[in-house]
């Protein structure tokens, strides 16, 4: 499933033995809000959500994903990537909640932002056991500004700044 410029609120069960993959993709202006809300149900599920953004001008996008475990032998990733440039603001707010119901559950939420300019951005990625039988948990975040010296070793190649920001924000979001 692809979502392109996602707004609104939207939920979606992953039964027994289903397997879910989820792209979400934001690249034009405007400012928008999205949350999704991913139940895995049924034993063996699994779902992948991988998000990619950009937000420019006076842009303010939030995406709020979170995925709910309450089943046996479930599988759930949320990777998020994105950038934010001029004086906007982007925002990921990744949830993963292992119910007491869930047994041997797999889950993972991984969070970036690039900054350029005087862009701000804000990550949370929460992960919540309620049981003492996982598989595997795990959550990070990093955020931070484009590293100076990236755009000097580009121009020591005879690429131009702006050209140098293109790149490196295309190299991030893929």
């Amino acid at each position: 499933m692809k979502l392109i410029n996602p707004t609104g609120i939207k939920r979606i069960i992953v039964g027994k033995n289903e397997k879910l993959d989820v792209t979400l993709q934001d690249f034009n202006e405007g400012s928008r809000e999205f949350t999704l809300e991913i139940e895995l149900q049924g034993d063996n599920a699994q779902c992948r959500i991988q998000g990619r953004a950009q937000s420019t001008g006076k842009d303010k996008k939030i995406w709020t994903v979170s995925q709910t475990f309450s089943g046996t032998n479930q599988t759930g990733q949320i990777e998020l990537r994105g950038t934010a440039e001029d004086e906007s603001f982007l925002q990921f707010d990744g949830t993963a909640l292992l119910s007491p119901s869930s047994v041997d559950a797999d889950a993972n939420i991984n969070e970036r932002i690039i900054l350029f300019d005087n862009a701000k951005g804000k990550l949370l990625p929460v992960l919540t056991v309620k049981t003492d039988r996982v598989k595997s948990a795990s959550h990070g975040a990093s955020i931070a500004p484009v590293d100076s010296e990236k755009f000097l070793y580009l121009q020591s190649r005879g690429i131009a700044k702006k050209e140098g920001e293109q790149l490196l924000k295309e190299g991030f979001l893929k």
